[in-house]
């Protein structure tokens, strides 16, 4: 039987990764914007592990606010970084485009943001390990729960979902306060409903999104039927 493990958040600004732990090991949910890796490294340590037991560092997508210290991370601590086939390009580039807006406000954000953000998007690319194509059982890196493609926000973005019915969602659900949980960005809509109803079938207590607070799978619940009807 597997020892008991911890889900923790790491607040990087504006996003979060997620540490996955227990003594003398652990796994990373993306890293957060270049630069990020002091702070995560300083939670390592907090919780008294080495760098060297971080043994996995697993990208939802390769958005710059997501993968941006990935290369820094996989050179201090040489941690398997892991993400979607899909993904594999833009990640080893250093470069993913933002995706399209799915309501009004964020339509704007994206045309202007395609015309003076573009060099935000860019981040010291990385070499990915563990190609995803799949569910991944995660019990090969010791512990109990499994990473999901989840496409949508963009054409790789994956979830984690731990055997306690915790979610690490990525920006495939969002937390903000009185915003919906729907995403307001999606590379495949389509594919994002299709996710959603995946999403719903699934063994699920609480949601960890990478933007906002963590909210329930009833909260969930409440919302899933308006999105399906607006987005579907």
């Amino acid at each position: 039987m597997m020892a008991a493990y911890k889900v923790q958040r790491i607040g990087l600004g504006n996003v979060s990764s997620y540490l996955i732990h227990r003594p003398g090991e652990a796994i990373l949910v993306d890293c957060g914007n270049g630069g990020s890796e002091q702070k995560i490294l300083k939670t390592l340590s907090k919780l008294k592990l080495e760098p060297a037991m971080l043994r996995l560092l697993v990208l939802t997508h390769s958005h710059f606010d997501h993968a941006g210290s990935a290369a820094r991370l996989k050179e201090i601590t040489g941690c398997k970084v892991m993400v979607h086939r899909r993904e594999a390009e833009r990640l080893s580039r250093g470069y993913s485009p933002i995706p399209p807006g799915t309501r009004w406000k964020a339509k704007v954000l994206v045309a202007l943001g395609r015309v003076f953000m573009r060099r935000l998007m860019n981040f010291d690319g990385a070499e990915p390990d563990l190609l995803v194509d799949d569910d991944f059982e995660l019990d090969t890196f010791g512990f109990p729960g499994r990473v999901i493609p989840a496409p949508g926000h963009t054409f790789g973005s994956m979830i984690v979902l731990m055997e306690d019915g915790q979610l690490i969602g990525g920006d495939t659900v969002f937390g903000l306060e009185k915003k919906q949980h729907f995403p307001p960005f999606a590379e495949d809509l389509p594919a994002l409903v299709a996710t959603w109803g995946k999403i719903r079938q699934l063994p699920v207590k609480v949601l960890h999104p990478a933007h906002g607070r963590s909210f329930t799978f009833e909260s969930f619940l409440e919302e899933y039927d308006g999105a399906m009807k607006k987005y579907g």
